[in-house]
């Protein structure tokens, strides 16, 4: 997987790396890029002997989210509907049977934050910025990212970080629930490897095992939120 353009993938035993790759853009997560990513995450699903999926960034910033610049809306709503490429490229690392952690630094903001929540687990550098500033858009926040903030960090918390647009510390989302640890810059490759040696040991079966049911009783029921979120955003273009 090396003819990528806006993600890197490496390969390293039984782990894959997605790292986004448009530092010039801050990792705006343009449509060929959520493809990249969507077709990244279908290949390894499908790899029996890969254990762990890590994304993160090759600069310093995970992603400010939707690439506003692009020109995708000037496709027919119906064409938009039917591609519907955030929720593709969530449903795909959601899929992913290995475990997955996100690697957050520096901002992680609107659709970069609905990636990382749709990982199982995130670790945060100490001057990480995360928020949702779809509201202050006039967007709703879609890809199935409320259902995923939710699961992540509570009702409450989630619903004040929506609905606000307010943007929080790395400090304040370990207190929340979305970040699982933080890290110091310095410290980055030592705490990613303390969360891949924490699973290392474990049956792979059994892992994969809990984290479908753990998936299924979480999201089962929002599945059609997830079509009603996109629709509502799509609509707001009108």
């Amino acid at each position: 997987m090396n003819n990528f353009k806006f993600i890197k993938v490496k390969k390293s035993k039984d782990i894959y790396s997605i790292l986004l790759n448009r530092p010039k853009n801050l990792n705006a997560l343009s449509t060929k890029l959520l493809k990249e990513v969507t077709l990244a995450c279908n290949k390894i699903a499908s790899e029996k002997n890969i254990k762990f999926v890590t994304f993160g960034s090759t600069s310093e910033n995970f992603s400010a989210g939707a690439d506003l610049k692009e020109n995708a809306f000037n496709k027919s709503l119906s064409e938009i509907w039917h591609e519907n490429l955030g929720r593709k490229c969530i449903d795909s690392i959601l899929n992913l049977p290995q475990v997955t952690i996100c690697q957050i630094q520096g901002y992680c903001l609107g659709g970069g934050a609905v990636i990382a929540s749709a990982c199982d687990f995130r670790i945060g550098q100490s001057n990480s910025i995360i928020g949702y500033p779809e509201i202050e858009l006039g967007m709703n926040l879609s890809w199935f990212g409320l259902p995923l903030a939710i699961s992540s960090m509570g009702l409450s918390n989630a619903k004040h970080m929506i609905m606000s647009g307010e943007k929080l510390d790395a400090k304040i989302m370990l207190e929340q629930g979305f970040l699982n640890e933080l890290f110091e810059f310095k410290d980055k490759n030592k705490c990613l490897k303390k969360w891949l040696d924490k699973f290392k040991k474990l049956p792979e079966l059994q892992l994969k095992m809990i984290k479908r049911s753990a998936n299924e009783i979480a999201y089962s029921d929002s599945k059609g939120i997830m079509h009603m979120e996109f629709d509502q955003f799509l609509l707001s273009k009108k």
